[in-house]
């Protein structure tokens, strides 16, 4: 009778001993846990030092943006050009003004081209964006995982593109204010499908509720970030690509546009701090 209390006895000192030794395992994991760095959270952050975190977290991410993106935009200089010139001129005679025709051509020209290097680049840009989301939590994604991920995700990130492209055209003929407006409402369409699975409409309806209430914030932002890549671009890259360019040979020649395209494709890596800008934007909506 007596061993039979010891061994219960024993097994229920056991028993405490598992449990304390879990409670422990416990309260370690959740201590580790506590203590993970946050790789890049920069919430509540003005426009400058939002930019500043972003050009950071840019570089320690540039040689997984440049394998993507260089090969393919490479390709997208050569060819969106070319599409380019079958663009017809829509707004001629829609107003009383040439003036006003000019300019609504030419914003319509400029997002048909943009439209047409969404969807050459798409899988380009789906890969970035993973990439990123990846080393935003701390994860490694290999490019080449990225760019199947982006081949996968193409055909509903392309009629996406479309629906937002149309409605900002459309709203563009619409005396401009409108398509300016709906360009702010779904600017993180490609977050909203590529990060959150909502394709078509419902990508755009996703980034106007994020944008809802936001607007003058986001309208900022965008615009700021925009000045701060067009200014990049045009003063810093394409200068650098047609000195470079122009020494090679004469503007036409082939040398001359073979350099060019090189520079712009290389130029377009620098569109991932625009990417990390927008989708640290995105998230922060979306706690809001």
């Amino acid at each position: 009778m007596d061993e039979d209390f010891e061994e219960l006895e024993m097994e229920v000192e056991a028993s405490e001993e598992m449990e304390m030794e879990a409670e422990a395992s416990e309260e370690m994991k959740m201590e580790v846990e506590d203590s993970e760095p946050e790789f890049f959270n920069p919430e509540n952050k003005g426009f400058f030092s939002l930019l500043v975190e972003s050009f950071k977290f840019f570089t320690l991410n540039l040689p997984a943006i440049a394998t993507i993106v260089v090969p393919v935009f490479l390709v997208v200089e050569f060819l969106v050009p070319l599409f380019a010139l079958f663009i017809p001129d829509f707004a001629d005679d829609l107003t009383g003004s040439d003036l006003l025709n000019d300019f609504l051509n030419d914003t319509i020209a400029s997002l048909i081209s943009l439209l047409i290097e969404a969807i050459i680049g798409g899988i380009a840009w789906i890969a970035v964006i993973r990439v990123i989301a990846a080393a935003m939590h701390g994860d490694k994604l290999p490019p080449i995982q990225a760019m199947k991920d982006g081949t996968n995700m193409l055909p509903m990130f392309i009629v996406t593109a479309i629906l937002f492209y149309v409605s900002v055209i459309i709203g563009s003929i619409l005396f401009i204010i409108p398509g300016i407006i709906f360009f702010i409402w779904f600017s993180f369409w490609q977050f909203s499908y590529v990060l959150r699975g909502k394709g078509g409409i419902s990508a755009l309806l996703y980034s106007k509720s994020l944008v809802d209430g936001n607007f003058v914030r986001v309208f900022l932002n965008i615009l700021g970030i925009t000045v701060v890549m067009y200014l990049l671009n045009n003063f810093g890259i394409d200068l650098i690509a047609d000195l470079v360019a122009s020494n090679v040979g004469e503007e036409g020649d082939i040398g001359y546009i073979l350099v060019n395209a090189i520079f712009v494709g290389l130029g377009k890596v620098f569109e991932g701090i625009r990417i990390i800008f927008l989708m640290t934007l995105f998230m922060d909506l979306e706690k809001d």
